[in-house]
């Protein structure tokens, strides 16, 4: 017997087992049952018709008042050090970059640390 006559045989006595089963139910679990697969259809209905729940719509308004919140005190409590005004660098450090002199001490920095930790080791 090859694979696929073993599956197909599984499958028949699956689909007898749970016939069976669902023909023994008594009439309390095959009320709740039709129940549910009611709520089923109505749900996939609205679903399908592009109409979101009706539960969708306080959670929604909840979580965007939630940002909001969380942005407003994120931005409140910013310090100062991350203010664009703040960022630019004082004028004096404008004026050094824009000399050329200083540009060669930067060229050299590492010659000119080199330099001073000698003098301090000897």
């Amino acid at each position: 017997m090859n694979e696929s006559e073993e599956t197909g045989r599984l499958l028949k006595m699956s689909k007898v087992t749970l016939d069976q089963a669902a023909d023994e139910l008594d009439d309390a679990t095959l009320r709740d049952l039709r129940c549910v697969r009611r709520e089923a259809l109505l749900v996939s209905q609205a679903v399908a018709s592009g109409k979101p729940p009706a539960w969708l719509l306080p959670i929604g308004g909840l979580a965007t008042t939630a940002t909001v919140a969380v942005l407003t005190v994120s931005l409140w409590w910013t310090p100062l050090e991350n203010d664009p005004i703040v960022q630019f660098p004082p004028l004096e450090d404008l004026a050094l970059l824009g000399d050329a002199e200083s540009l060669e001490f930067y060229e050299n920095l590492d010659f000119y640390l080199w330099l001073d930790d000698e003098k301090e080791a000897g």
